[in-house]
């Protein structure tokens, strides 16, 4: 089992419910997680630095072993106004949110084709998208234009991969209750992250291991979270001009949701 991202908030979660369920773990992250070292294995890797992605993947493939499923958690957000985001912030929005995982996907597809038991038939590709995918945010262009790409690409991969044993999913969560998104918002996130009330990580957490279980080789299973919004992004998707006339009141929900957790906190 490959997870990256196993270092954060939605991540670490991850990480601990696959190892209860009796996982090996390789967990691809900056920093040393905090699970147990007994069963996982840490690589060290900044995915902003998209050339360390093929000897990460040699290094997996050195053990010899079949990838049962590999888990993209990893994500980046830097708030801020086209005209005022540094290119570098730009570059590793990108680079992070959507290049990484498609070489890495690229990389370990050979240690996941054919691999299967009785047990668990078939292996499973998991992206942990953003509601962001289907719902533009001004702000935060880069960020919504690398996870619409990312979506697309699990639609064609899943595509791809319909003669082998292996499954594609997508989890949509919109925004979810970490330190993630206290940071995105002290940096000048969007109020739209609080229309809906974000999100328990436990529960995307679950919501991403679940997709295990539930191999589909012909289609790109997808989740989005609430499944409400993700009905409206994707009819934003559809008929721009719906996002337009709805964008005011979708404004004034989170500006006063947003001041209501302001003012508990």
């Amino acid at each position: 089992m490959v997870l990256t991202g196993a270092s954060g908030g939605i991540g670490a979660l991850i990480g601990r419910t696959l190892l209860s369920q009796d996982y090996d773990l390789i967990a691809i992250c900056r920093s040393k997680p905090d699970l147990d070292p007994g069963r996982t294995l840490h690589i060290a890797c900044d995915f902003a630095r998209t050339g360390t992605l093929a000897p990460v993947s040699e290094t997996i493939e050195q053990f010899d072993r079949p990838v049962f499923a590999l888990i993209h958690c990893a994500g980046l957000i830097m708030p801020s106004p086209v005209a005022e985001a540094e290119g570098a912030a730009i570059e590793a929005q990108i680079a992070l949110n959507l290049t990484a995982p498609v070489l890495l996907t690229r990389h370990l597809l050979p240690l996941m084709s054919g691999q299967a038991n009785s047990d668990r038939t078939g292996g499973h590709i998991v992206f942990v998208n953003s509601m962001a995918a289907v719902m533009p945010l001004a702000g935060s262009a880069a960020y919504a234009a690398a996870k619409a790409g990312l979506r697309s690409f699990a639609l064609s991969l899943a595509q791809e991969l319909q003669p082998t044993n292996l499954s594609v999913s997508t989890v949509f969560p919109g925004a979810v209750q970490t330190s993630m998104l206290l940071r995105e918002m002290a940096e000048g996130g969007s109020v739209l992250n609080y229309v809906s009330t974000p999100l328990d990580p436990a529960k995307v957490a679950q919501a991403v291991v679940n997709q295990l279980g539930r191999n589909r080789q012909n289609t790109c299973r997808e989740q989005f979270m609430p499944a409400i919004d993700g009905v409206f992004g994707k009819m934003c998707m559809v008929a721009p001009a719906l996002l337009r006339l709805t964008l005011p009141v979708l404004y004034a929900i989170g500006r006063r949701n947003y001041a209501k957790v302001r003012h508990r906190g």
